[in-house]
Order: structure tokens, then sequence, then C-alpha cells
């Protein structure tokens, strides 16, 4: 008769350290995680300040520029032509008066 032996199974020790290594291993990666997280957030706020200021900046060089373009409509205006010529060239219409102020 044949016995039935049983090989007697082998159990490994459970040790934690494979899995304190996992755990380091992840607490690193969140670390890093972190770090990387807090510079984006910096950058990005930064970068939001950064637009604010050129939107400010843009809205003001659009105020100047339309300032610009009327200034331009006014100057080819024959209104303005006249003005300049009484004032800069001493020109006068035929039914102006002119009324100097006497000099003591």
């Amino acid at each position: 008769m044949a016995r039935n032996r049983r090989k007697p199974v082998r159990r490994r020790k459970k040790t934690s350290t494979g899995r304190i290594y996992v755990a380091v291993i992840m607490l690193f990666m969140i670390g890093v995680m972190t770090v990387q997280i807090v510079r984006l957030y910096d950058k990005n706020e930064e970068l939001k300040k950064k637009e604010d200021s050129l939107t400010t900046e843009l809205d003001e060089a659009n105020e100047k520029s339309q300032q610009l373009k009327e200034q331009e409509d006014y100057v080819g205006t024959d209104e303005y032509i006249e003005n300049e010529a009484s004032q800069k060239l001493g020109l006068t219409h035929d039914n102006w008066i002119i009324f100097k102020e006497k000099q003591d």
C-alpha cells in the first residue's frame, strides 16, 4: 500500500518589508506630485495677473486708437482748417470783425 504522504507546504513568512517599500515609494510620489501641483497653481495665478494687466493695456490701447481715429476725422474737417489758419497764421474771413486789446 502506498501511503499518501503530503509534502509539507512551506509557508512564506509574511514580511512587511515589501509593503513598506511600496508605501515609501507611494508617499514619495505623492510628495513630488504635491510640489508640482503647488508650482502649477502659483504659475497659473501669475499668468492670470499678467493676463489682467495685458487686458487693461489692450483696453487702454483701443481707447487711444479710438481717440486718434476721432482726431484724424476732425483734422480733415473745414472747421479744423479754419481754426488752425486763424490761430497760427492769423487769417480771417472777409466778414469777420477783429477786436484787439489796447496795450497801455
